[in-house]
């Protein structure tokens, strides 16, 4: 299958990567719209299977609806007609929701609908009939029912005839009510007849009393009112109400039960339907997507044989780099084509260049051996002279050796010189140090003498003070004698007062200059103490300036030592350093001497290597002639 030539450009202008992602897309939406139909499909079946689960509820629901009347019957209780309403709405809305749910899958049952709705509304008719039937006849715990009114009058009769003294007529009412009792019991034709000619016996009973057939009357008007709606209520069920009521379910049961049966086909065709629909889905699928592979493969492999073919024909031909691919199209292979046939041109343009570069190394092998054994000439003559110069230099650094050694004598002089000008720098600084410690004491006491100094003064303006006291209290004594005196014999205690307080004055006065002196000579001590501290303060701080000044000596003595140290230090380390050169010349002139002759060898070796490479150079020669370019 070739195709058009307008699909195989298209299907050339495609990738593999292309194509394979149009089989993925396809596969993917083919199962996406199986998966879809498929679960749809189920929604449907699930639909219908709830319409048929709906179906049974409603046979479930008229099953109930039958308790309900049953129940009605057998206790006429008013809460089983609540029932039966509250079911029969629960079955009419299953039977709606049921035709919606057919409707909507496209299925048509309102016949059948109309049929169920009919009968199921003409059987809550017919029931509501028959309840108010029932509820006429004997309705629990009224007075008006036939029933109550029937046991009234019964009891009125019984009442009327026992005031009698007829005995023939009381039997005549046990027959009655015995006839009346079976009858309420039965409910039958024999019992209805019974009664009926027992009621007939009775009324022809002669010379009945008036209040009698009073009350016989009421009683046999209500008895055949009992009669006719029993009659019309149904002997048996199947008579009267309860006859057709009866019928009428049995309609509906087997309407529900038809119905039943469609919904079954109906979901049985449609599971059918749906699996036949889904196979021939997944065989549309399965054909599509194979013949996709098919076409495709095919394409791929046709590209890829016609390519091997190339490639063989590359590789077992006489080396014909001139042969091209010129693949069409834009996929992969085409990609790999092209990238070969690059891959070929770059070869073919390898094989000129080294067709070229094989004559220039055929003309650099002659040159290199001529090369090669001046080279081993001229190797020889460096080995002998690396000899001489290795010998001088030996000298040059034994040399060098004893100048270091000096030199290190030197230095580790200075740097004992350099010790001691250290140590004594530290001693000068420390007596520097305690000489202004010494010199900040002596202003210190200096500065407390002049302070007592200035306190002494106030203790001498003090004494002064008491002094002057002691003058004015002994004044003040002579005044109080003369005054006592003038007193006469009076005033002689006092004059003896005054005379001790003028006695008192006097020793202050004697006390005050004896401390005075003593005060005055401490403050001439305290002054000549001043001159003195203050002139050895003076001298101290002269000294402090010396020692500074032989401080700043010492540091300069010191840094020009360091200075010598320094400087021999470096030539210690210069000539260590030409030393070590010396020594480093003296091995790389060896170690030149050992590669000279290393040189030699190498020369040597180089001559037979370039005769090597001579004799590939011809076997390349040959390779490449194989090549057509």
């Amino acid at each position: 299958m070739s195709g058009s030539p307008k699909s195989a450009r298209f299907s050339l202008s495609l990738s593999i990567r292309t194509k394979l992602i149009l089989i993925n897309l396809t596969l993917l939406i083919g199962v996406v719209a199986y998966g879809a139909y498929e679960q749809s499909s189920l929604n449907k079946l699930e639909s219908l299977e709830r319409a048929s689960s709906e179906n049974l509820s409603g046979s479930i629901d008229l099953l109930m609806l039958r308790r309900h009347e049953k129940d009605f019957l057998a206790r006429k209780d008013v809460k089983y007609l609540v029932r039966f309403d509250t079911t029969f709405v629960q079955l009419s809305r299953r039977l709606d929701t049921l035709t919606d749910t057919l409707s909507s899958h496209g299925f048509n049952v309102a016949n059948q609908y109309e049929q169920i709705s009919s009968t199921l509304t003409q059987y809550k008719r017919q029931f509501e009939q028959l309840a108010q039937k029932v509820n006429q006849i004997e309705a629990k715990d009224s007075q008006q029912s036939y029933q109550a009114q029937l046991d009234q009058a019964r009891q009125t009769l019984k009442s009327r005839v026992s005031d009698t003294q007829d005995f023939l007529l009381k039997v005549a009412l046990l027959e009655l009510v015995e006839a009346d009792l079976s009858y309420i019991a039965t409910s039958s034709v024999s019992s209805i007849s019974d009664f009926e000619s027992a009621i007939v016996r009775f009324n022809e009973y002669p010379e009945l009393p008036q209040d009698v057939v009073s009350a016989f009357g009421e009683y046999q008007l209500i008895a055949n009112q009992h009669i006719e709606a029993v009659t019309a209520l149904g002997l048996t069920a199947n008579d009267g109400l309860r006859g057709a009521l009866r019928n009428n379910v049995h309609k509906t049961e087997q309407a529900i039960a038809d119905l039943q049966n469609e919904i079954n086909g109906i979901i049985s065709n449609a599971s059918s339907s749906i699996k036949d629909q889904l196979h021939m889905i997944g065989a549309a699928i399965v054909l599509l997507l194979s013949t996709l592979l098919y076409l495709i493969g095919r394409s791929i492999l046709q590209r890829i044989k016609a390519i091997n073919e190339l490639m063989h024909q590359i590789s077992t031909g006489n080396g014909d780099l001139t042969v091209r691919m010129n693949a069409k199209g834009t996929d992969e292979l085409a990609q790999l084509a092209n990238s070969f046939d690059l891959f070929i041109s770059n070869l073919h343009g390898h094989i000129t260049e080294l067709a070229q570069v094989m004559n220039v190394l055929s003309e650099s092998s002659c040159s290199s051996e001529q090369a090669a054994s001046q080279s081993m000439k001229n190797a020889e003559q460096q080995k002998v002279e690396s000899e001489s110069v290795a010998t001088a230099v030996n000298e040059l650094v034994m040399t060098t050796n004893e100048i270091t050694a000096n030199i290190e004598s030197a230095a580790s002089n200075a740097e004992h010189v350099s010790t001691e000008a250290a140590n004594a720098l530290s001693k000068t600084h420390q007596t520097g140090g305690e000489i202004e410690n010494l010199a900040d004491m002596i202003e210190q006491s200096q500065q407390q003498i002049m302070e007592l100094e200035a306190q002494s003064r106030e203790i001498n303006q003090v004494v002064s003070t008491i002094q002057g006291i002691a003058e004015q209290t002994n004044l003040l004594a002579l005044n109080a004698a003369i005054e006592a005196a003038r007193a006469g014999e009076s005033g002689r205690g006092f004059a003896v007062v005054a005379d001790e307080v003028r006695q008192l004055s006097l020793m202050t006065n004697d006390s005050t200059h004896q401390i005075e002196s003593t005060i005055q000579g401490l403050t001439n001590g305290i002054s000549l103490t001043v001159n003195k501290m203050s002139s050895s303060a003076e001298q101290a701080r002269t000294a402090n300036r010396h020692t500074h000044q032989v401080v700043e000596a010492i540091e300069r003595i010191s840094s020009q030592v360091t200075e010598m140290f320094d400087m021999n230090t470096q030539i210690a380390t210069a000539s260590e350093e030409q030393s070590v050169v010396s020594s480093e010349i003296d091995r790389n002139i060896t170690e030149i001497a050992h590669l000279a002759g290393n040189t030699y060898q190498i020369v040597s070796s180089s001559v037979k290597c370039s005769e090597q490479v001579s004799g590939v150079s011809h076997q390349l020669e040959r390779i490449v002639a194989q090549f057509k370019y």
